[in-house]
């Protein structure tokens, strides 16, 4: 899955299990719930909506429409291959549905916002 931001230019991949950037080279993987750091170091989960970093503290919340803070306030909306702001202005394109790689997506948004 690539994801691409407003003029086009790829940003970044979501490829199975991995969360890649530009220039493919892996910033995370996922093993079920479980995030990775590139190294293998466990620094994360995202499960049953919520995104907590390894020692268990929630730093985002999701669903199939929206991420949110970690209050519950709406970060970003989540369309079927756009990832919008807040306003709903489309800020990243992906070339296939969020959906099938939702989790994946996830931990990208969280990755490219520096919180892990």
């Amino acid at each position: 899955m690539r994801i691409m931001n407003s003029s086009g230019s790829t940003i970044g991949y979501v490829e199975g299990n991995y969360v890649m950037n530009s220039s493919r080279s892996t910033i995370g993987r996922l093993s079920g719930d479980t995030v990775m750091s590139s190294s293998g170091s466990t620094i994360g989960y995202v499960r049953n909506g919520y995104v907590t970093n390894s020692s268990g503290s929630t730093i985002a919340r999701y669903s199939d429409s929206a991420i949110m803070s970690s209050s519950g306030s709406t970060r970003f909306r989540l369309g079927s291959n756009t990832i919008m702001s807040s306003s709903g202005s489309t800020l990243y394109r992906l070339d296939q549905d969020i959906r099938s790689n939702l989790k994946g997506v996830v931990a990208w948004v969280v990755f490219f916002s520096g919180e892990w």
